[in-house]
């Protein structure tokens, strides 16, 4: 549950914030520019720990989003150090906006909470894009129809990809043993970077 996490974030912070070893070989470490993260199309805590105030959550609320408080975390260092950070915060940020959306729903009537749906929806035809912002970043969707049972193409961008993109410009020149740090600091899944 919700508070469980909760309950569980200080060990997690003291964890690892309250190391100091790994304090000093994340700070400094694997500096991204905010104007490197705009040229990548980086997103989701990497670029908000380079200084980019952007979620998608916030700045174009979809679902509940737009009734609720959604608080973006920055910071404008854009080391490995920034970005843990970040990341940390945005964890605190979701139990709180969870805790919101448990508020919301003491608030509603009681009644069914499932819909019966067709076995096939068919898509009309048409093209359409969404985005989504996700623990990682923005995946956004395309979607072309003919009209048919099936979509003729859906094209999915995750955050991962272009996040992974951006390591050309961040690895040269840095110690080997520095990268590990670096690495799991742009929080990628590579099962994503082939979407």
């Amino acid at each position: 549950a919700v508070a469980d996490v909760r309950a569980g974030m200080d060990d997690i912070a003291d964890l690892i914030m309250g190391n100091e070893i790994f304090r000093a070989r994340t700070r400094g470490v694997g500096v991204l520019t905010r104007e490197q993260i705009l040229q990548y199309g980086v997103s989701g805590p990497i670029a908000r720990a380079s200084g980019v105030d952007f979620d998608l959550r916030r700045d174009e609320p979809y679902l509940a989003y737009g009734e609720l408080d959604v608080k973006v975390v920055t910071r404008t260092e854009g080391d490995c150090l920034a970005r843990f950070e970040c990341l940390l915060d945005q964890v605190h940020v979701s139990l709180d906006l969870a805790d919101a959306c448990l508020d919301r729903l003491d608030d509603l009537p009681p009644g069914p909470i499932n819909q019966r749906l067709p076995k096939v929806l068919k898509v009309p035809e048409g093209h359409t894009y969404a985005w989504t912002e996700n623990p990682l970043g923005i995946n956004g969707y395309y979607l072309v129809s003919r009209g048919e049972k099936t979509p003729w193409r859906l094209k999915l961008r995750s955050a991962s990809y272009n996040n992974v993109q951006v390591l050309t410009e961040l690895l040269p020149g840095n110690l080997v043993a520095d990268m590990i740090a670096i690495l799991g600091s742009m929080f990628f899944v590579v099962g994503d970077i082939d979407k």
